[in-house]
């Protein structure tokens, strides 16, 4: 059985996060795809390595911290501020 808690949780606090994110005219902090690519990536990578909590073996990866990486991206694309 999955545990919803930490998913929700994870994906609240990266919606929190991930507005707060400036997105401005500033040449260099520009993302380009290759670099979510890699930001993905490494965090799939996190999550692997910091495992389920105890006792939950549904899956490999830690949800809470996979669930908020989609959130902050999530929430980059659709509500960032500008700068």
């Amino acid at each position: 059985m999955i545990a919803i808690g930490s998913i929700v949780c994870g994906f609240i606090l990266g919606l929190i996060i991930g507005s707060q994110i400036k997105t401005g005219n500033i040449s260099d902090t520009a993302f380009k795809t290759s670099s979510y690519v890699v930001i993905i990536i490494a965090a799939l990578i996190m999550a692997w390595q910091l495992g389920e909590f105890p006792f939950y073996d549904y899956f490999p990866l830690s949800t809470g911290f996979a669930s908020a990486l989609i959130g902050i991206l999530l929430s980059k694309f659709i509500i960032a501020r500008s700068s």
